[in-house]
């Protein structure tokens, strides 16, 4: 199969990937409702196209906190990429510098902060959570610096771990139980099988100094148990913010109330998100919410959004609501599933190319030419 959309990559990886370890990348929480919503928020917006406009030139290039973008668009943070391919964050990492877009790499991999600086050539971003450890945070904060990532991003949108129930049913969880059902679906995959024997052992690596003693499951339930912080306040921030000496990103904004919060302690971008629909179900859309955060603070940061972008038209919908770039997830784990590096690049080739024959449609031949005038009716 020669795959020409996402939703073609999303059927290679199931069938290459277990049941269970493909539930883990694309279910959602709940009934999954906010999940589809954000697809479908999406595909409810109605371009309002301009004609006899000299689209001959076209360029999706963009700057995002002062850096040059080659497209509007950013590989997300995902954990536990380790599941999916052996060499996981490292392919991805060379597949986002070889397309000239940010990479946010979630600090739960099985490969260091380092090891991922030294695979990729293009702009890495670390993503973490604002655990109640700050030694943790610290630690690995501290590393990321040393190894050249620009701009830290924190995840406020997990307090705890949202209730996903096609993980439960599989016996999946955080951190990982492999039952016997699983172990059965493995043996049906036996690519799969090669990659899980072949590469690193499936952990939270860069906090293995911290916790003496724990190992492989160990350090996952240390690192499960010590690490959330169902406690944390917008204050959280300060502290990051004198320890992080670049851009400061906060992701999982969904309230006007947040994202002022958010620009308060020092956030110099928020991205608008609802984790995917991966922690709290029945949220609204990010399209939704978008234009309204946008209103009330777009004028003092930079602001993002992720959830449910499926094709290059969805990039284009979300800079008409005022974003300034989106974010990926799922998409690019496809992607890495049915071929590593080179299955992420062609999945970005695809956000790419659509959103570049969108652009000539649509009569905006650059990223500024992009307003809500775009979008039927004015949202």
């Amino acid at each position: 199969m020669n795959p020409l959309t996402i939703a073609d990559f999303r059927q290679i990886a199931r069938r290459r990937l277990p049941k269970f370890v493909f539930d883990y990348v694309d279910g959602a929480a709940g009934d999954e409702t906010t999940m589809h919503r954000n697809e479908a928020a999406l595909a409810e917006l109605r371009f309002h196209p301009r004609q006899q406009v000299d689209v001959s030139k076209r360029s999706m290039e963009t700057t995002l906190l002062g850096r040059r973008l080659s497209m509007p668009m950013l590989l997300g943070p995902t954990g536990l990429q380790r599941l999916v391919h052996r060499r996981a964050d490292l392919e991805v990492a060379r597949a986002a510098g070889d397309a000239d877009i940010p990479f946010v790499v979630s600090a739960s991999t099985a490969f260091t902060v380092e090891q991922i600086a030294d695979a990729g050539s293009g702009d890495l971003w670390l993503q973490i959570y604002p655990w109640r450890d700050r030694r943790a945070l610290k630690h690995v904060v501290t590393r990321a610096i040393a190894a050249g990532y620009s701009t830290l991003v924190v995840t406020v949108d997990v307090p705890l771990l949202g209730r996903r129930e096609r993980d439960l049913r599989n016996g999946m969880s955080i951190p990982p139980r492999i039952s016997p059902r699983n172990v059965y679906q493995g043996a049906r995959h036996p690519r799969w099988v090669t990659h899980l024997l072949r590469g690193p052992e499936i952990t939270f690596v860069n906090f293995k100094d911290l916790a003496p003693g724990s190992k492989g499951m160990a350090l996952m339930r240390w690192v499960n148990d010590e690490l959330t912080n169902p406690a944390a306040e917008w204050s959280e921030l300060q502290w990051l913010r004198r320890l992080w000496p670049g851009p400061l990103v906060v992701k999982g904004v969904l309230t006007v109330e947040d994202a002022r919060a958010a620009v308060r302690e020092g956030a110099d971008a928020i991205v608008v998100s609802n984790h995917g629909g991966r922690q709290l179900d029945g949220t609204p859309a990010t399209a939704e919410v978008l234009p309204r955060v946008v209103d009330a603070v777009g004028d003092r940061t930079e602001v993002l959004v992720d959830g449910g972008i499926r094709r290059g038209d969805d990039i284009l919908k979300a800079l008409a609501l005022g974003a300034r770039a989106v974010l990926v997830g799922r998409p690019y784990w496809w992607g890495l599933a049915a071929d590593g590096a080179h299955g992420v690049g062609a999945v970005i080739d695809v956000f790419r190319n659509e959103l570049d024959m969108a652009m000539a449609l649509s009569g905006r031949p650059t990223v500024d030419s992009i307003g809500r005038d775009l979008l039927f009716p004015d949202p």
